[in-house]
């Protein structure tokens, strides 16, 4: 293998993996008339680093709308401020994205059959608004539920957790690790992924444990968590175990606006293995 296939086999490595990692060892010198290694290893640096800032600016602003600690004006100038340089910097990182990427179904081992309701009547956007934070109406998303009669957060044929994956491709751009019983918080252990290529933030609440970071670069498929019940109504014992999945269109002013994902939940692919 020469020297300019090292390099991008290299940077390759890095733009698909985990945004975590800190190094990648390139060649020190290439042959006259290539493409400067360093150089293209300090781009990809930049652009890492500057998805993982504003993925962690969303993060904190994504918690003071939660917490109901920060006017509908203030918020959406933050997002006018981030979203477009989270675009920018995943388009250079990653300028092969297809556009429209091929859904994943976000629950392993299950399909759309699992959804709740009939047809998808249990997306009611009405009085749903992403700026009232923890105190929204409506319910602007699919329910996905789980075999789970003991209520054990696990799968009552396998015995095992349920893997929870990333629909899309995308960064992770805010999450809650953290949720108990007397919180009042309704959803739980949560994950926000921002897909740039549609312009749209997805949600995966009540989860059991959550595997990603903010700033984490993810591929459709990727195991980002187990379902739970967290949060305060999925908590409680009339609720069958499930996952809140939702999408959020963000406008050509970045307002996060719900859309009904039932119809691509149905044509997702439900085979993926990693």
């Amino acid at each position: 293998m020469n020297k300019l296939t090292r390099v991008f086999c290299c940077l390759a490595l890095f733009a698909c993996g985990n945004s975590n990692q800190k190094t990648v060892i390139v060649p020190a010198q290439t042959k006259q008339g290539t493409v400067d290694a360093d150089s293209i290893l300090a781009k990809v640096n930049v652009d890492s680093t500057l998805m993982n800032t504003f993925a962690v600016q969303f993060d904190s602003v994504n918690t003071l709308v939660r917490d109901n600690k920060i006017d509908k004006v203030q918020a959406i100038k933050k997002l006018q401020n981030i979203f477009p340089e989270l675009q920018t910097a995943y388009d250079r990182l990653k300028p092969n994205e297809a556009k429209k990427d091929k859904w994943i179904f976000p629950v392993e081992g299950y399909s759309s059959k699992a959804i709740g309701g009939t047809r998808g009547e249990g997306y009611i956007p009405t009085g749903y608004n992403y700026f009232e934070g923890n105190k929204h109406g409506g319910h602007a998303a699919q329910d996905i539920f789980i075999y789970d009669k003991n209520q054990d957060c696990k799968d009552d044929k396998t015995g095992k957790f349920v893997n929870v994956r990333s629909v899309t491709n995308g960064i992770v751009v805010a999450l809650e690790q953290d949720w108990d019983s007397a919180s009042l918080l309704r959803g739980g252990k949560y994950i926000f992924i921002y897909n740039p290529c549609d312009n749209a933030l997805f949600y995966y609440a009540h989860n059991n444990e959550v595997f990603v970071n903010v700033g984490q670069i993810l591929n459709a498929g990727d195991t980002i968590a187990t379902i739970g019940r967290t949060g305060l109504n999925a908590f409680k014992k009339k609720s069958p175990t499930h996952l809140h999945f939702m999408k959020l269109k963000l406008d050509k002013d970045f307002y996060p606006k719900p859309v009904n994902t039932y119809q691509d939940l149905l044509k997702a692919e439900t085979n993926y293995k990693q």
